[in-house]
């Protein structure tokens, strides 16, 4: 089973957990999480872990 992000959909990169403002804890690629935690969207200390498998 393959894991998309949940911001942009990507499937070829490994993804990220993070606990989003208004989503909860979600799936995301590292480039998505870079621009969530640029935007102080990410709520600090409940993500950042790896969902390698």
């Amino acid at each position: 089973m393959q894991f998309k992000c949940a911001i942009c959909g990507r499937e070829d990169t490994p993804l990220l957990e993070a606990n989003v403002k208004g989503m909860g804890a979600v799936l995301v690629c590292p480039d998505c999480w870079s621009k969530l935690m640029a935007e102080n969207k990410i709520i600090i200390g409940t993500s950042g872990g790896c969902a390698c498998g």
